[in-house]
């Protein structure tokens, strides 16, 4: 049973925006790929000028290809948090645009600055790393955005050198007030970290990813969120399933080098210096052109093309489910 081809259940008018305004980070995890904060580029000063230009990518690509929904990712391997315009930047794209905006955080920032800026967030990502976090804080920032009103999930980087104490945090974890998401994920992309240093009983652990989700009502409400990442795979024996980006990944189903892919209509990124790529594989499907959304000079009036992969597995959870067929 062979993978030929991956379909999107996203909405067609919708496009995933995945945008890395920092590469300043507060922790210095082991893991963290490299140059993901290094703070070459810091974050850009001229929000004024960062925010006009994404209207007009919006603008472009509602125009173009019909997209009138964004789902704004904000995230990094420096913390996103730290940008200190990110609560005008979330505001005014709010305001001109129907943009539902996840937040992919440490959660390290007080409980008072999340209060002020949750408003600003429709999802947030609580990423926990067992080197740096204060468990009981990450707990109660889960729990003041849940009572906010955001879908919230946990995600526990389970770390096989300090596999005991991420254990332990996981157990912390359900005990929280709410019951929002608490979800496990192997470092497979770091040196020295990958699928062959768990042991079979640490991946299967990690394989059932979910530990908790909310209640039936919650879910059923949110039902549209939760339907954001998945897919449906076609096998060579005529068979389907339909999965979300984690069991591609620990199933083997993410191998797409030379696949045709649709990543740049269906999901962009701006990276920490501002240039526009496809996806979080961040590569370029506008026909070599170089775009940069930190410059007066952006010209968004750019149509994506349909890419050959060059890379030999997707291991990121969010490129995963993107439109792709094999080549035969």
């Amino acid at each position: 049973m062979i993978p030929i081809k991956v379909i999107s259940t996203q909405e067609t008018n919708l496009v995933k925006v995945v945008f890395f305004p920092t590469d300043i980070c507060n922790f210095n995890c082991s893991y963290c790929f490299p140059g993901s904060h290094d703070e070459r580029y810091r974050y850009p000063k001229n929000v004024d000028l960062v925010i006009k230009n994404f209207k007009k990518l919006f603008d472009a690509y509602t125009k173009k290809l019909n997209k009138q929904k964004f789902h704004l990712t904000i995230a990094g391997g420096g913390e996103p948090t730290m940008w200190p315009h990110i609560e005008q930047f979330c505001k005014e794209l709010k305001e001109s645009h129907d943009v539902y905006i996840t937040i992919v955080t440490n959660a390290s920032r007080t409980l008072r600055w999340w209060n002020d800026n949750s408003a600003y967030f429709d999802d947030a990502v609580l990423s926990c790393h067992s080197e740096y976090v204060d468990i009981d804080h990450h707990i109660a920032v889960g729990d003041l955005l849940f009572e906010a009103g955001l879908k919230v999930t946990a995600l526990m980087l389970m770390d096989a050198k300090q596999w005991d104490k991420c254990i332990s945090y996981v157990d912390r974890m359900m005990t929280s007030k709410h019951p929002w998401y608490i979800q496990t994920k192997e470092i497979i992309d770091a040196p020295g970290h990958g699928i062959d240093v768990y042991t079979p009983e640490q991946f299967d652990y990690v394989n059932n990813s979910l530990k908790r989700i909310p209640d039936s009502t919650w879910i059923f409400k949110r039902i549209n969120e939760i339907k954001f990442h998945e897919s449906v795979v076609l096998f060579n024996d005529d068979t389907a399933v339909t999965a979300r980006p984690h069991t591609l990944i620990t199933n083997g189903w993410n191998k797409f080098k030379d696949w045709k892919c649709n990543v740049g209509y269906e999901s962009i990124s701006i990276n920490a210096s501002g240039d526009l790529l496809a996806g979080s594989c961040q590569l370029n499907a506008f026909g070599g052109k170089t775009l940069n959304l930190f410059s007066e000079g952006f010209d968004a009036d750019v149509t994506p093309e349909q890419i050959i992969c060059p890379l030999n597995y997707c291991s990121c959870q969010s490129d995963t489910h993107i439109t792709k067929s094999k080549v035969l």
